[in-house]
């Protein structure tokens, strides 16, 4: 299977709701939650740890509703987050993460929108970033848009979102995004940055070997820990090969660094 990195450029929640256009009217009124209870029924059979769910009236903007386990995973109430505005899930992810999230959001609209519509089965998109939970401690999730509904012209209408904690298996890194497309073969890794701010910086800077396979395991978003595991050497030394590397790059962050890393050929 083919592997390659891209970089995305940080967005506000805003320009991502525009992503998603202005939509006909259902040709019928619909009930998202029984077109979409197969796929509900589905994950939560093959779920890797704790979960909360939720559909999106895309045209509104709105959280319909919702099942799992939202109040033990975040600091939200059901009744405060169903029925209401959709940008309350954005009071719970860590606000460095939010541009991160909605670049990746918007991408993957537009990816999956220009797909024809046999290969849409065999594309799949997740993304990892942190949230906040009801002791306003922040940990990873893993977020999957598993199931839609479309106008009459292709549009999105309604959306399944599906949010798995992994905090037993990431506790540091950045957020990025996975698409796997088993239809051509390609599993696609996407990182965020202002490329602005990337071509400002030197691109003379030489990493070292050692380096290079720190970076590499960064960029699949491995802690320190793990990393001296993979490389038999300690937490304390990887740590400073990173902060040797961000004063290389003149990078302020993991996720410029990878950025770097990807934009000069080191991933």
């Amino acid at each position: 299977m083919k592997k390659s990195y891209s970089i995305l450029k940080p967005i506000n929640s805003n320009t991502l709701r525009l992503t998603f256009g202005f939509t006909n009217p259902l040709e019928k009124k619909v009930n998202p939650f029984e077109i979409m209870e197969p796929a509900i029924t589905h994950f939560q059979k093959f779920a890797i740890g704790r979960y909360f769910w939720f559909i999106v009236d895309l045209r509104n903007w709105i959280t319909v509703c919702g099942g799992g386990e939202l109040e033990s995973m975040t600091s939200l109430k059901k009744e405060n987050f169903f029925n209401d505005d959709h940008h309350k899930i954005y009071e719970i992810t860590y606000s460095d993460d939010i541009p991160h999230v909605t670049a990746f959001s918007r991408y993957w609209v537009n990816y999956y929108l220009s797909m024809p519509q046999e290969h849409r089965p065999y594309s799949k998109m997740t993304i990892y970033f942190r949230i906040k939970n009801a002791m306003n401690n922040y940990y990873w999730i893993m977020v999957q848009y598993s199931d839609a509904i479309f106008d009459s012209d292709g549009n999105f209408v309604y959306g399944l979102v599906f949010a798995t904690d992994i905090s037993h298996l990431k506790k540091e890194g950045v957020p990025m995004m996975t698409i796997l497309d088993t239809y051509d073969g390609n599993s696609q890794q996407f990182f965020c940055s202002d490329l602005e701010k990337l071509t400002k910086q030197s691109l003379n800077h030489n990493l070292s070997i050692r380096e290079r396979e720190v970076l590499q395991h960064l960029a699949m978003g491995y802690s320190s820990k793990q990393i001296a595991s993979q490389l038999s050497l300690s937490a304390k030394t990887i740590d400073n090969h990173r902060q040797n590397m961000l004063h290389k790059t003149n990078s302020k962050s993991t996720a410029e660094l990878v950025a770097y890393g990807i934009t000069n050929g080191f991933l």
